[in-house]
């Protein structure tokens, strides 16, 4: 919804793009709609930020030799799990976090770290 304040015409409604994945309290899993296609994005802090290898549902989602900054997936039934490597220009002192992206609207999923290359996402598609 826009208002005065933020330069929209406050008689306009606007529809909230808002994203799909919501963390589940008390415990590390994720969860949204099953067959809702679902971006990720790397932000870069410290140094730059990319994804070198990502699979999930049994499928590898970053071509090989390849290193991307966004990925896109349809989410699958169940529990299933999003394994991440990362890579760091700033090796183990780079910086940034893993946001959900859907048009204008993100979120923040995860912190980065160049010491932790490994990120593994519990999502339960319900």
């Amino acid at each position: 919804m826009s208002s005065a304040s933020d330069g929209g015409d406050p008689r306009v409604t606007y529809p909230a793009m808002s994203c799909s994945l919501k963390a589940v309290p008390d415990s590390s899993l994720f969860e949204g709609p099953k067959g809702q296609e679902i971006t990720l994005v790397v932000k870069d802090h410290i140094g730059t930020v990319l994804i070198a290898k990502a699979e999930y549902g049994g499928g590898s989602l970053v071509p090989v030799g390849q290193a991307v900054s966004r990925l896109t997936f349809t989410l699958a039934p169940d529990r299933n799990t999003l394994k991440l490597v990362l890579v760091f220009s700033a090796t183990t002192g780079g910086r940034g976090e893993l946001r959900e992206e859907t048009g204008s609207d993100s979120q923040f999923l995860r912190d980065l770290a160049g010491d932790e290359p490994f990120q593994a996402l519990r999502i339960m598609g319900t």
